[in-house]
């Protein structure tokens, strides 16, 4: 794997090193379109995904109620009492456990976290957004972009 020559600096609240990146553009914009093709794609076959609300939760292992196993496979939740049926959470579990690309939405449909899971914790870059409203300049767009990129320890090669 080729390691990053980017500066870090500061520290983010989750414990992980926020990525400065001189001359990065829009990246807010173009994950943002990838995350609503992405839900476009998925949302063609409602089999590829499940509720989350609908596993249980035994010793923060999420369980097929049906067979009370391990459950592997895409999982979606939408806000509660929302009637638009907005998107708050996008992921995978493997054998019961967050593993893969999660993404989480502020209200709005921005991005309020997305990043790679391993076993259950977070790993790689991750896009930490607390602002739920797009900046209206470009400036302040990647300034934001630049500011919500946090590090955690380095994912496991699959």
């Amino acid at each position: 794997m080729v390691k990053s020559v980017w500066a870090t600096s500061g520290v983010s609240s989750a414990g992980g090193e926020v990525l400065n990146r001189p001359g990065r553009r829009r990246r807010g914009f173009i994950h943002g379109h990838l995350a609503l093709f992405a839900v476009a794609l998925f949302a063609c076959d409602s089999r590829s995904a499940r509720d989350l609300g609908e596993l249980i939760v035994q010793d923060s292992t999420y369980l097929d109620p049906e067979t009370m196993l391990p459950y592997s496979g895409r999982v979606l939740r939408h806000f509660s009492g929302d009637e638009e049926g907005r998107m708050f959470l996008e992921a995978t579990l493997r054998d019961g456990t967050w593993e893969g690309e999660l993404t989480i939405y502020h209200t709005t449909g921005r991005i309020r976290y997305q990043g790679e899971m391993s076993g259950g914790a977070r790993c790689g870059a991750w896009t930490e957004n607390e602002n739920p409203v797009e900046p209206e300049s470009v400036y302040d767009a990647i300034k934001e972009d630049l500011e919500s990129i946090v590090l955690y320890p380095e994912c496991p090669e699959k």
